[in-house]
């Protein structure tokens, strides 16, 4: 039997192990981009892999992008990335038209060793509302008459979540003879409710009205 000279049976072992610790740190992420009304594909989102992790005993303070790419027909992407010395994982999703979805991971509880780690995210439709405010009620324009005003975001049925809003939802105040802008952001593809009322002397007067709000749109609206 020929016996292999020491050296050479070190330098295989060495190699032997650095294959198997790198094959044993590797993580996939199989992301699946999905409509937020109807789980449907989002075909072609961007997906982005972002990290933080420990150089030389030092932390990067911005996370890094360490792969990306465009989902495929199905809404699938698969992204990589190596365990060692990563801190933080989160994956960035990007479709136009759309909210950016942002999902942080803790790599601890991800697996690795060419297990896949299978990875749901809803994308939602954006839309744009600016809108112009002005109490100018002549019977209100004095002293303290203040109109108040509110945003009504309508929920979808059979969402898998609330709809994305925001300027808040709660009461708020117009001085008499003021204007104010807000400009803000909503789910597309629903409907927005603004809730408006005067109370002055003489007057008591509720106006309640909806807007449709279609995903990538800009909808302006004047309240006076």
């Amino acid at each position: 039997m020929t016996r292999l000279p020491s050296y050479l049976l070190l330098g295989w072992a060495l190699m032997s192990i650095s294959s198997c610790t790198t094959e044993d740190q590797e993580i996939l992420l199989e992301v699946s981009a999905l409509a937020w009304a109807d789980d449907s594909p989002e075909v072609g989102a961007t997906v982005v892999l972002e990290e933080q992790r420990l150089s030389n005993g030092v932390l990067n303070g911005f996370y890094t992008a360490v792969d990306e790419g465009p989902t495929d027909a199905n809404g699938n992407i698969t992204l990589r990335t190596v365990r060692s010395n990563v801190l933080s994982i989160r994956v960035r999703v990007m479709q136009d038209q759309c909210f950016e979805e942002l999902v942080e991971l803790n790599p601890e509880d991800l697996l690795s060793n060419g297990t896949p780690n299978a990875l749901d995210i809803e994308v939602m439709p954006k839309a744009t509302v600016e809108a112009t405010l002005v109490n100018q009620l002549p019977e209100c324009l004095g002293t303290n008459n203040n109109m108040i005003y509110r945003w009504i975001p309508r929920e979808v049925n059979g969402a898998a979540s609330d709809v994305r809003w925001t300027c808040g939802t709660d009461w708020q105040a117009l001085g008499a003879g003021e204007t104010t802008e807000d400009l803000c952001f909503i789910t597309g593809n629903t409907w927005l409710l603004h809730h408006r009322q005067w109370t002055c002397p003489g007057v008591d007067s509720t106006v309640i009205d909806s807007v449709w709000c279609p995903k990538g749109g800009l909808v302006e609206l004047m309240l006076d």
